[in-house]
């Protein structure tokens, strides 16, 4: 198994850690990566508190945490961060961070078939204990909804004739089935990028990721201290755009119709965007650990002050 790398671990310590804050949320726990780095840097004694609906990744988390002090570790959906902070009994935090790509340990545990390059049952959950799976939806859901979530989700040109593909070949109990089947629709030179596709398309309806984390950016905003921060990484657009757009709300000095001459709304942000411009993994991290070239990092802190409308 190759354990997972967090990303872009130098900029997440700088961010969160730099000023005086000395509480943390770490809503994708994973295998402990950025929580370790986290605490090791930290000159002053911080707190963290982890949570992670895989309950795999908390027995990592807790294997390689276990000596450390300053942490604590529960099972927890990022989705229901009321509910999180109601059982750690903290109202607020000064820094919150979410990981939201896959890990490698889940990418690599074939037994769970989140990848086309181990066999394995159509499962793709975090969580166990939900009820959808990957061999529900390519086995049950009609063309035309396999071809909606291969496009939405996935951003697949080919996701018709794949989707057809799939109907036409049931029942698909396997993902390396499922991968022949892929290719077999379209084959070409640019075949590993369309299982990639088709495979995260498949397990964020799986999961409703992009669902969660439109209610984690709010529950974030709403559990951090003024003057906390929050850092969020994504790997794919659909993700990316949800973070982008929550902080463009967040930080907005006025909502007034652009024929408005002056404004009148007296919207105050709460929010100070501080990655102006998306963070991404340099070249000699890519080289280290080629599945961070996709991680895109943004940062916001919450303001502690309204500020004055200027007209």
């Amino acid at each position: 198994m190759a354990f997972h790398q967090p990303v872009l671990t130098r900029e997440v310590i700088k961010i969160l850690l730099e000023g005086d804050r000395k509480l943390f949320l770490d809503c994708t726990l994973g295998a402990g990566g950025h929580s370790e780095a986290l605490l090791e840097a930290a000159e002053q004694p911080i707190k963290i508190f982890g949570i992670d609906k895989d309950p795999e990744a908390l027995v990592l988390a807790e294997q390689k945490l276990k000596n450390r002090e300053g942490i604590v570790l529960e099972h927890g959906d990022y989705a229901l961060l009321d509910e999180v902070a109601e059982k750690f009994g903290f109202s607020a935090f000064d820094g919150i961070l979410a990981d939201l790509g896959q890990s490698s340990d889940q990418m690599e545990d074939s037994i769970r078939g989140f990848s086309h390059r181990f066999d394995g049952k159509l499962d793709m959950r975090y969580n166990p204990q939900s009820d959808l799976t990957a061999q529900e939806i390519v086995n049950e859901y009609s063309a035309s909804e396999l071809t909606d979530i291969f496009r939405r989700y996935g951003q697949e040109r080919m996701s018709k004739q794949i989707a057809e593909t799939i109907v036409r070949s049931r029942p698909v109990v396997g993902t390396v089935q499922l991968a022949d089947l892929i290719r077999k629709s379209c084959p070409g030179k640019y075949i590993q990028k369309t299982l990639a596709r088709i495979f995260m398309a498949l397990r964020i309806v799986v999961n409703d990721e992009l669902t969660a984390i439109e209610k984690l950016m709010p529950g974030a905003h709403k559990l951090l201290n003024p003057g906390g921060r929050m850092v969020f990484i994504s790997y794919d657009s659909n993700q990316d755009r949800i973070v982008k757009d929550f902080f463009r709300l967040k930080s907005r000095i006025c909502v007034c119709p652009d024929i408005l001459p002056v404004c009148v709304c007296n919207t105050t942000p709460e929010l100070k965007i501080l990655t102006r411009r998306v963070i991404k993994p340099g070249p000699e991290e890519i080289e280290t650990n080629p599945r961070s070239r996709s991680a895109r990092l943004r940062a916001a802190e919450k303001l502690t002050i309204s500020h004055e409308k200027k007209n």
